[in-house]
C-alpha cells in the first residue's frame, strides 16, 4: 500500500475516534448534566490514581481494543462513577463524564454488603433486563422507573465483618437506576445492598448509546437481544463491556 494512503487512513481512523468521543462528551453533558459540583472533590492525584487503577484492571483482562468502560469508586467519602474511553494504543483513559452513585453499605443490615472490587464483564451469560417499575412494601421502585436498564454482572465475591470476623459472601452484582423519589436524592452516599445504583439520567445515557453493549450489539439478530435493546439506540463505534470498581480509600 502507498505510504501516503496508509497515513491518510490512519489519520481518518484517529479522527473518527476523536470526533466520536467529543460527541459523546457533549451528549453526556446534555443528558446527564454538568457535574461541576464534584470537581472540588477530585484533584490531579486522585484522577491519576483512578486512571492508573483502571488501566491496570484492563491490562489484567488483556484488553487490547479501543473501548468505553465505566469506573466506580466505592470509597464511602467519594461515591463517584466515571464514564471513560480506553485509548488502547496510548494505554490511557479519557474521561467522558462523571456522576454520583451509591454502593454497598454493609452496616445497614444483614442483606447489605460491600460492592465487590474488580473488573466485571457485561455479557450474554448474565443477561440484562429492564425494571418493571413496581413499588415494594415501602413504596420503593428499587430498580428505577419502568423500562430502566439493569446490567447484570453475575455472582461475585464480596466480604462483610460479622462479630469482628471477616466473612466472604456471593452477591449478584447489578448496576441499575434507583427510586426517583427516595433513592436518587441519596446518590453520593453508600446506601445499596452491594449493587451500583446510578441516576436515571446516566442509566438513559449508557443504555441509549450502548457503551457497555458490545456483545449484545454483535448478537442483535437474536430475538431476546433485540427485545432488550432500545429501538431508538445510537450505539457508539467502540462499544465496551466492562464495569470497574475500585476503592480510593486505599490509595
Amino acid at each position: 500500500m502507498n505510504p501516503g494512503i496508509s497515513l491518510v487512513a490512519a489519520f481518518l481512523v484517529l479522527g473518527s475516534v476523536k470526533t466520536e468521543t467529543d460527541k459523546i462528551k457533549e451528549e453526556f453533558r446534555q443528558i446527564v448534566g454538568d457535574k461541576t459540583g464534584i470537581d472540588s472533590m477530585i484533584d490531579v492525584n486522585y484522577r491519576s490514581h483512578m486512571f492508573q487503577d483502571a488501566i491496570q484492571r484492563l491490562k489484567e483482562v488483556k484488553a487490547t481494543e479501543d473501548q468505553y468502560f465505566v469506573y466506580v469508586d466505592r470509597n464511602f467519602k467519594k461515591q463517584f462513577i466515571f464514564v471513560c474511553f480506553f485509548d488502547s494504543k496510548n494505554k490511557k483513559a479519557i474521561e467522558i463524564g462523571r456522576d454520583r452513585v451509591s454502593t454497598g453499605k454493609p452496616d445497614k443490615g444483614k442483606d447489605y454488603f460491600l460492592t465487590p472490587i474488580g473488573i466485571f464483564k457485561n455479557s450474554l451469560d448474565n443477561f440484562s433486563y429492564r425494571a418493571l417499575g413496581i413499588k415494594n412494601s415501602r413504596g420503593w421502585r428499587g430498580l428505577g422507573r419502568k423500562g430502566s436498564r439493569v446490567w447484570d454482572f453475575g455472582w461475585q465475591r464480596t466480604e462483610k465483618i460479622i462479630k469482628g470476623k471477616k466473612q466472604e459472601f456471593l452477591i449478584r452484582l447489578l448496576m441499575h437506576a434507583t427510586d426517583p423519589n427516595f433513592g436518587e436524592p441519596r446518590l453520593g452516599n453508600v446506601d445499596s445492598k452491594g449493587c451500583v445504583r446510578i441516576s436515571a439520567k446516566l442509566n438513559n445515557f449508557l443504555d441509549r448509546f450502548g457503551l457497555l453493549d458490545k456483545e449484545y450489539e454483535e448478537n442483535n439478530s437474536h430475538k431476546n437481544v433485540l427485545w432488550l435493546l432500545r429501538k431508538d439506540r445510537e450505539p457508539v463505534k467502540q462499544q465496551g463491556v466492562y464495569l470497574i470498581v475500585g476503592d480510593s480509600s486505599g490509595w
